[in-house]
């Protein structure tokens, strides 16, 4: 998700790209705009070097993508750009929505951190209550 992309059908080996595909359904990401992790003034930036995040921008929401290339597990606290959003902070949630084979459902505060494993990651989806 870094990199806008998924498996593809037929897969190999167990990755059933379908429940991520139907996450992004659900987001709406046709006509988002991506804002890649590598674009110095992104809206939201993770604070460790090898934990790095993409987003994806819909009008008063967007889908960031956290992926962890650190040896081990680590607590991350996103910086967010809320004006850049057009999201008010202070009705703001961070939302991991259940993904199968992927992620559990989990709501954060802002400014909370965030258990990132090894090899691992989250969408979490920003937006106002």
């Amino acid at each position: 998700m870094l990199y806008g992309m998924t498996n593809r059908l037929p897969w190999g080996g167990t990755a059933d790209p379908r429940p991520i595909w139907r996450a992004w359904d659900a987001f709406g990401m046709e006509g988002s705009r991506m804002i890649g992790y590598w674009v110095p003034d992104r809206p939201v930036k993770t604070g460790h070097d090898r934990v790095l995040a993409t987003i994806y921008v819909q009008p008063s929401r967007a889908l960031g993508a956290i992926a962890s290339w650190a040896d081990d597990p680590v607590a991350i606290t996103p910086a967010i750009d809320w004006a850049a959003l057009g999201i008010d902070p202070a009705r703001a949630t961070v939302e991991a929505r259940a993904i199968d084979g992927f992620q559990p459902a989990q709501t954060f505060r802002p400014g909370e951190p965030i258990a990132v494993e090894s090899g691992r990651g989250w969408l979490l989806e920003i937006r106002e209550r």
